[in-house]
């Protein structure tokens, strides 16, 4: 990608200044930050600008001013500098350099949609610029490799939302069969006594039934006994003969 471009207002007012009658020591924190500029001291360039534009507001000074912050990374107040630029300026070269510049900043901010429309911009003030056409491409590029990750990150989540559900599922689903076998277990469990308890009285039954027989058996005993004893006694006495 190539680097924002830079007006240097020193030489860009120097028509200006002398068509005017005023002379360039009217303006010395331009000159002061275009030389500043000029050695990558951003920040000392910074402060000259902006004393500039106390001075009096220019289109020109707020582009620049914002190729200074920008060149310090901060990447929204830069953009917020070149808007300025465009809307009080009616030079095309101006306008397109900053929407040139603009497309830069909100490509190192990875906002490509912006990117790509801020570089649309300047190539309909500046058909012809080659470096505009390059960065566009670039810019569209990236978009689509940025959807593309976008949408395959979405998947994965979607993906994972419906593991977890599906998980959370068949955790329940595990939950209810293991519920239902302790009610089972436990059912088994009460019911045991029951059938022991059952059996018990089955068994006492049997117990008392011998019992009683045997009681039946001996009492019928008794009466066979008394029978034949009492038969003894009637019976005719024997012949002596």
């Amino acid at each position: 990608m190539r680097q924002s471009r830079q007006i240097i207002l020193f030489f860009y007012l120097t028509c200006f200044l002398q068509s005017s009658g005023w002379s360039q020591a009217d303006y010395p924190w331009l000159r002061v930050g275009d030389e500043l500029y000029q050695h990558k001291d951003f920040t000392a360039a910074e402060t000259a600008f902006r004393k500039a534009i106390e001075e009096k507001e220019r289109p020109s000074s707020a582009y620049n001013l914002g190729n200074t912050i920008y060149h310090q990374n901060r990447i929204p107040e830069a953009i917020q500098q070149y808007e300025k630029s465009i809307e009080a300026s009616s030079d095309p070269a101006l306008k397109s350099n900053a929407w040139y510049n603009m497309g830069n900043a909100h490509y190192q901010s990875q906002d490509f949609e912006k990117s790509i429309n801020a570089y649309k911009e300047a190539l309909k003030l500046q058909p012809d610029d080659e470096d505009a056409k390059k960065n566009l491409m670039l810019a569209m590029r990236q978009h689509q490799q940025q959807q593309q990750q976008q949408q395959k990150e979405k998947e994965q989540k979607q993906n994972q939302k419906d593991q977890q559900q599906k998980d959370q599922q068949q955790s329940s689903e595990e939950k209810d069969q293991q519920n239902e076998e302790q009610n089972e277990s436990n059912s088994t469990q009460k019911e045991q006594p029951k059938k022991t308890e059952n059996q018990t009285e089955e068994e006492i039954s049997r117990e008392e039934a011998k019992e009683i027989l045997k009681a039946i058996e001996r009492e019928d005993q008794r009466v066979q006994e008394k029978l034949k004893k009492a038969a003894g006694k009637t019976a005719p006495p024997v012949k002596d003969w």
